[in-house]
């Protein structure tokens, strides 16, 4: 199951945030691909992360989960019983269900728009659709046109991200190798693709610079990230010296809100790869950093970034302890050099963290 969690089921990634003050710390959510229940953590740059009250149980094989750009809803999208769970985001972190939406096949990532308004659900382990969602203003999902179909059997295996602009869906198909291209309309539906282009082996995690001016892909079996010159159309060119290594079994990246450095967190291997983002969209590694040094086969898989771009959360696998995951905090250097908070090792309760099983929710 761990093996197949690896090599065919991506989760989700979210766009960076602009950089901000953070007086007020933010909100960490975790839940386990393999287990019941989101976790969460009251937590900011510099104190230690303190528990919420309370574990919603959404339901197991839980890829993805997404908060609402606007940081008042958290979304979850449960395999087992497919559906868009919208949760409300209280002022100590604490979640209340909402009225959930039924889906018509697995979900495998859930993609916000900037507008918090417009939301869009991947589902369909073999019939690849876009769901397009619009969110409520009490967070209640309802549909918001036609389903969008986009592959052929198991293309639908996929992840996906929105342009700073909210003109574009970028979703990554993990078997047929390829990065596709969608419009968004004005009254947030999809329009067919418009165009494919050809990545490494298991694409997940698409994610788009703050300035919009790049796209880049995890190639989760090639080890690698391609990168992209995004047009003004949207479309794609893939950049000089694409793709960039990384470790083995690459996941959920994270960006500084400045665009200047990228962080890959690799589930099959022992580091953080870490980049330098360069004016033409080439990426310069960095020194790598290790997860957890002190537990030999703990790999990092998931990550999110503070809203400062001054810490990297990332959450981790621990095999030892039958696959519990742990939350480690990274500070990020002027440099864009990781440095590891020894002092923050949190175990969640909760199982395996293939997915987008990793939030960050500043507080309102």
């Amino acid at each position: 199951m761990l093996a197949l969690a690896a090599t065919v089921l991506p989760g989700f990634t979210a766009t960076a945030a602009p950089a901000v003050a953070d007086p007020g710390g933010y909100h960490i959510y975790a839940h386990g691909f393999l287990s019941n229940g989101i976790v969460g953590y009251n937590a900011s740059d510099i104190d230690q992360p303190a528990p919420i009250q309370g574990k919603p149980m959404p339901g197991a094989l839980n890829w993805p989960q997404a908060p609402s750009p606007d940081g008042r809803f958290l979304f979850v999208a449960p395999g087992a019983n497919p559906q868009l769970i919208p949760y409300a985001i209280g002022a100590d972190g604490e979640l209340a269900e909402g009225t959930p939406l039924p889906l018509p096949d697995v979900p495998v990532d859930i993609i916000f728009a900037p507008n918090s308004r417009d939301a869009y659900v991947v589902v369909g382990l073999q019939n690849a659709q876009v769901i397009p969602v619009r969110i409520g203003a009490n967070g209640t999902p309802t549909l918001n046109g036609s389903p969008v179909p986009f592959g052929e059997s198991l293309d639908g295996v996929a992840s996906g991200t929105v342009s700073p602009d909210g003109k574009q869906l970028y979703v990554a198909s993990l078997l047929p190798r390829q990065l596709l291209v969608f419009d968004i309309n004005a009254d947030g539906s999809v329009s067919p693709v418009k165009q494919r282009v050809s990545t490494g082996l298991n694409p997940i995690y698409p994610r788009v610079t703050p300035d919009g001016r790049h796209v880049y892909v995890v190639n989760e079996i090639s080890g690698s990230v391609s990168g992209f010159a995004r047009a003004g159309d949207g479309t794609l060119t893939e950049i000089a010296g694409s793709p960039f290594p990384t470790g083995m079994l690459p996941h959920v990246t994270s960006m500084t809100p400045d665009g200047r450095f990228l962080y890959v967190p690799n589930m099959g291997s022992g580091h953080i790869s870490s980049f330098a983002v360069e004016s033409n969209g080439a990426l310069t590694p960095l020194p790598d950093v290790a997860f957890a040094p002190e537990k030999p086969g703990t790999f990092a898989e998931s990550s999110v970034m503070s809203p400062s771009g001054d810490v990297l959360w990332a959450l981790g696998t621990d095999p030892l302890r039958g696959g519990e995951e742990i939350l480690r905090r990274f500070a990020v250097g002027p440099d864009g050099i990781l440095d590891l908070d020894e002092s923050v090792a949190v175990y969640t309760g909760t199982y395996v963290a293939d997915g987008r099983t990793l939030s960050l929710v500043p507080r309102r």
